[in-house]
């Protein structure tokens, strides 16, 4: 064992240096040092949990945003639905007006004008019969007009002589 003359201070900065305390300080620097490990430790996994937080909060946005953009789709594909239901309803509704304004369907089956350019030539037949009968109409309007101015004048000329 150590003398008591030998615990204590040894040298000039009054540092004990030996003595029964020496079990009792490594205890308490192993000790430090596992709290130093434990701290950085922490540290490590508050920062990893700061990150963590930032990812949760990017999924968090990215699933809002998802969400939005689901109700923008749905809410594009229910006008899209809207928008043909009402045109097949006002085509429906013209359908139904054309018919009734036309008749029924089955006189026209007889029918032997199936395009419109067979429908416009035959139009163009018929406007042309109808120019010529009033044409004709015309120059014997015409003809006939002079015929009674001659027969009036020949009358005219006759009853001057009888008188």
């Amino acid at each position: 064992m150590l003398g008591t003359q030998e615990l204590g201070a040894k040298g000039a900065g009054n540092v004990v240096t030996a003595g029964p305390w020496l079990a009792r300080d490594s205890y308490v620097a192993e000790t430090a040092v596992l709290l130093d490990r434990l701290s950085a430790k922490i540290e490590r996994l508050e920062r990893r949990e700061e990150a963590l937080h930032a990812k949760v909060a990017d999924l968090i946005e990215h699933t809002q945003q998802s969400g939005r953009l689901q109700a923008l789709a749905e809410s594009l594909r229910n006008s899209r639905d809207y928008k043909l239901d009402e045109t097949v309803r006002l085509i429906k509704e013209l359908r139904g007006r054309i018919d009734a304004i036309e008749g029924p369907r089955s006189d026209y089956a007889v029918l032997t004008h199936r395009s419109f350019v067979a429908i416009d030539r035959k139009f163009a037949e018929l406007a042309a019969q109808q120019a010529k009968p009033f044409r004709i109409a015309g120059w014997q309007r015409f003809a006939g007009c002079v015929a009674v101015a001659c027969a009036v004048g020949v009358l005219a000329t006759m009853t001057l002589r009888f008188i």
